[in-house]
């Protein structure tokens, strides 16, 4: 399927994709969420315990909170720290900052107060989204920090509720960034901010990688992946019908009780998790599983993920 996007042509992944340059990695998310009509439009695309957000809820909640973030004195080229666990608040919270001009910064989800401060100043960060389960630390971290406005999923006092930027009011102008140059997403050194057209890149690259269709549903744990790959993966699943679940704990019995209670089709595992499940004495019965590996696996755990779970095995890269 091939969509128009600000004069370019962007082909649904992973069966091919053109270069997209001048769309910005949110025009291209939001565009294809939206365009799934009819049944498919209120199916889950990320699932976190508790809440689940659907493509054209995405799709329509995006361009409303970055016109919130734009009021609400939200400038082109600001930094806005981010600091949650679950996936739909990673997909709304950076999308909303990227939609508004704004530049996101994903924090550590379990860091620390001191070491929230630190890359708040490292990142340059002038305001924060923050979860309603990470609020009060990163609120901390502000004490010592240059953020001047925080804003906060749920009721969170002191913050302005993320809910209020969804508000209706006066339309307030952004700036369209230039995808090959301008950040899509600020990274702590020694790594380099990411472009727009690095987004897009990646997100290509997951789709192969991946190869997810409608309806196939993704177990991944975000404290197993990088900053970049975390959102990258909300984003695949976002432009392909997909859904991806987010696993609530960092054990392999969560992993394990994500992909049951949601019948997952494929999951993210580090190498010691391929082990675990692997050589585990119980019957998982999930036919059919893809496990996309985030480092080299054992050639041991990859036998015996095919010979006792007919599971197959794959690297994420």
């Amino acid at each position: 399927m091939w969509r128009r996007v600000r004069g370019a042509y962007f082909r649904s992944m992973p069966e091919g994709s053109t270069v997209v340059r001048d769309a910005t990695i949110t025009e291209v998310v939001v565009d294809a969420a939206a365009s799934f009509t009819g049944r498919h439009a209120n199916r889950a695309a990320l699932v976190d315990p508790g809440r689940e957000l659907g493509h054209a809820a995405f799709a329509d909640t995006v361009p409303a909170a970055a016109n919130g973030l734009r009021r609400h004195g939200v400038r082109p080229g600001d930094v806005g720290a981010i600091h949650v666990t679950g996936v739909c608040d990673l997909a709304l919270a950076v999308h909303a900052v990227t939609a508004a001009g704004a530049v996101p910064a994903l924090l550590p989800s379990g860091a620390a107060p001191a070491e929230l401060a630190a890359l708040m100043n490292e990142t340059g960060a002038r305001f924060l989204l923050a979860g309603e389960d990470t609020a009060a630390r990163s609120l901390a971290a502000t004490e010592h920090a240059y953020v001047r406005q925080v804003f906060a999923f749920g009721d969170v006092p002191g913050t302005t509720p993320f809910s209020r930027l969804l508000e209706p009011g006066a339309t307030e102008p952004g700036a369209h960034p230039d995808p090959l140059r301008d950040p899509a997403l600020r990274l702590p050194a020694p790594s380099a901010d990411m472009t727009h057209a690095d987004r897009l890149a990646d997100l290509y690259r997951l789709g192969g990688a991946l190869t997810l269709s409608a309806g196939d549903v993704l177990a991944v744990c975000g404290r197993d992946l990088s900053a970049p790959t975390w959102i990258g993966m909300a984003d695949l699943c976002l432009t392909q019908g997909a859904t991806m679940v987010g696993v609530p704990g960092p054990d392999v019995a969560d992993l394990l009780e994500t992909i049951l209670r949601h019948r997952a089709t494929a999951a993210v595992v580090t190498p010691a998790k391929l082990r675990a499940i692997a050589f585990d004495q119980g019957r998982i019965p999930v036919p059919g599983l893809r496990l996309l590996v985030t480092g080299a696996p054992s050639a041991e755990a990859v036998r015996a993920c095919h010979t006792r779970h007919n599971w197959t095995v794959a690297p994420l890269s």
